[in-house]
């Protein structure tokens, strides 16, 4: 009787689960990959309210990705960003092809690109969510700062936080901080190689 009355317990509590596309991207036009919206979101989405923050890695009026805005319910889907053309490996002024999500403070949204920007190998930015006052906090330049940050930054009070692939001292990826404020950059620690120091003394 017992387990009866469970299984009635569960039953009531299980409730249907609706799947629902919210939006789907449009396709890219060659030859070089463009869109109006943006392509491939690889990273995590952002929730504020209603609304929804994500990154698109390619298509955009550039190919090179957006930063985007869309309501919970698939309504009023908007493009906040759209990154310059980039190529491997190019330089330009604002980065390209972001990997990861993004994190939120206020009204503005942090991310990364993991190529362009002035030393090609990527960037951390800062833009409104209402799509406004676009920023370039730091250019990448794979040396003891390290290069081409794929991974979601975190916000801990005015320091962004967050990690490179590959760059630093050694060249294995560095974890670093970055100042919302001031924008002072700090590398908090270089990854060291895999392989066997063969200089040590055994």
């Amino acid at each position: 009787m017992l387990l009866a009355a469970l299984g009635l317990i569960l039953a009531e509590q299980v409730t249907a689960q609706t799947f629902k596309t919210l939006y789907n991207f449009t396709a890219l036009y060659q030859p070089n990959l463009i869109n109006s919206d943006g392509a491939y979101p690889n990273g995590g989405l952002m929730l504020s309210g209603n609304t929804l923050f994500g990154t698109a890695n390619a298509g955009g009026t550039a190919g090179s990705g957006t930063v985007f805005a869309l309501n919970t319910d698939g309504t009023g889907f908007s493009v906040l960003h759209s990154f310059n053309a980039t190529c491997i490996p190019c330089r330009n002024s604002g980065g390209g092809h972001p990997y990861a999500g993004l994190v939120l403070s206020g009204t503005t949204l942090y991310g990364t690109t993991a190529e362009g920007g002035s030393g090609a190998v990527g960037t951390v930015f800062a833009v409104n969510t209402d799509g406004t006052g676009f920023t370039t906090m730091h250019n990448f330049t794979f040396g003891v700062d390290g290069a081409s940050p794929t991974a979601e930054l975190i916000l801990s009070g005015n320091t962004l936080y967050g990690t490179t692939v590959s760059g630093g001292s050694p060249g294995y990826g560095t974890v670093f901080g970055l100042n919302t404020g001031d924008q002072g950059f700090t590398n908090l620690y270089s990854f060291t190689s895999l392989l066997p120091d063969y200089t040590s003394p055994s």
